[in-house]
């Protein structure tokens, strides 16, 4: 054999050793895999900032920065503490829609302390410190009542409406599961108010007496998930043992918790009687046993949702009214996945969850 059958040899048999592996990693031709940065500890959440870099909330209480692939050693300062015990700590980050004239964002984190904690919402101005951020002019806009003694629950996710008001989720604390169902506090709720703190006047229950005048919707469990699109507020909760939920939220309605749902207690026993009640919305679509849905994004007319316990992508196909469970998507990706958003370049992120998290580019081939 000469030289130039050896070397075409050899170069055959890279190529194919290159397709075969990159087939293995992806386990399709419809995508493809990219670790953007690894190293994080907790994360929650993360968002893309007009010059292309990404903030990533760590429950721990850092906001970390990731530039050109890589998570700066230097953290945004400023960061207001946050109580981090269970499931609290630094939880959501999101952009406001005039990010670009005002360099505004909001934080939500787990308040206070094991004697009394609560989901609290901030404004804050980012500015620029050099290559570094800091946050300054932080307001607190909503702190949820009353305050309470579990570390669990406080869901925390944040959304903008059309209007510029903002939508927070308020978990029902895991030991107050009852109060889902009062007007007269905070927990198991959707709460809407302005961009300064205030009341919108439009409020379903501002005028009802003895009923908190910032609630939107009510009877949640632990609802991690908020997104608008074409102006329909869809959002995922968790159900006990089974029961897992999304939902298409509209202002004033009842969801149920836990009056109605198709899971039951950890200990195996019925939470209640009933998965349907008079005046009480269905879940448009129900996951029984949990898959324990953490975060979800709205990607070309799809909804795809992530989850913890069952470590997958869904995709979900919707008219706005309904909502189509299509199953599991992109499966090269492993563990308990924490968060997912559409990046500026349009293609979808997830983050990993735990110790020494990933975040995750999801290139699809008709994307590219």
């Amino acid at each position: 054999m000469n030289k130039l059958s050896v070397t075409l040899l050899l170069l055959a048999s890279l190529v194919s050793s290159v397709i075969n592996a990159q087939h293995t990693a992806t386990e399709t031709d419809d995508y493809f895999t990219t670790v953007v940065a690894s190293g994080f500890n907790q994360p929650w959440a993360h968002e893309f900032l007009p010059n292309g870099d990404i903030l990533v909330t760590e429950r721990v209480g850092n906001l970390k920065i990731v530039r050109d692939g890589k998570i700066l050693e230097q953290v945004v300062s400023n960061v207001p503490e946050s109580y981090y015990a269970g499931q609290g700590g630094l939880l959501d980050i999101m952009l406001d829609s005039d990010f670009d004239r005002n360099r505004t964002l909001y934080l939500s984190y787990a308040f206070g302390s094991s004697s009394g904690n609560a989901t609290r919402l901030v404004s804050a101005t980012l500015n620029t410190n050099g290559d570094n951020y800091a946050l300054e002019n932080i307001k607190i806009l909503f702190t949820a009542s009353p305050l309470k003694q579990t570390p669990q629950h406080y869901s925390g996710r944040i959304a903008q409406m059309g209007d510029g008001s903002l939508l927070l989720t308020v978990g029902d604390g895991f030991d107050y599961r009852e109060d889902a169902q009062r007007l007269d506090n905070h927990l198991g709720k959707i709460i809407r108010i302005n961009r300064d703190g205030s009341v919108p006047a439009d409020n379903p229950f501002v005028a009802q007496r003895g009923a908190k005048p910032e609630i939107w919707s009510y009877g949640h469990r632990n609802h991690q998930s908020l997104v608008i699109a074409d102006g329909v507020v869809y959002q995922n909760e968790h159900g006990p043992k089974g029961g897992d939920e999304v939902n298409i939220i509209e202002a004033g309605l009842n969801y149920g918790w836990p009056v109605i749902t198709q899971g039951r207690d950890y200990n195996g026993a019925r939470v209640t009687p009933y998965i349907e009640y008079p005046d009480m919305q269905q879940p448009l679509v129900d996951w029984t046993p949990s898959i324990a849905p953490s975060s979800m994004a709205f990607h070309m007319s799809k909804l795809y949702v992530t989850s913890l316990a069952e470590k997958s992508i869904r995709m979900l196909t919707t008219d706005g009214e309904t909502i189509n469970d299509q199953g599991i998507v992109f499966e090269a990706i492993e563990g308990r996945i924490r968060d997912i958003a559409v990046g500026l370049d349009n293609h979808l992120y997830v983050l990993t969850d735990g110790d020494q998290a990933e975040l995750i580019k999801i290139t699809q081939t008709l994307l590219r």
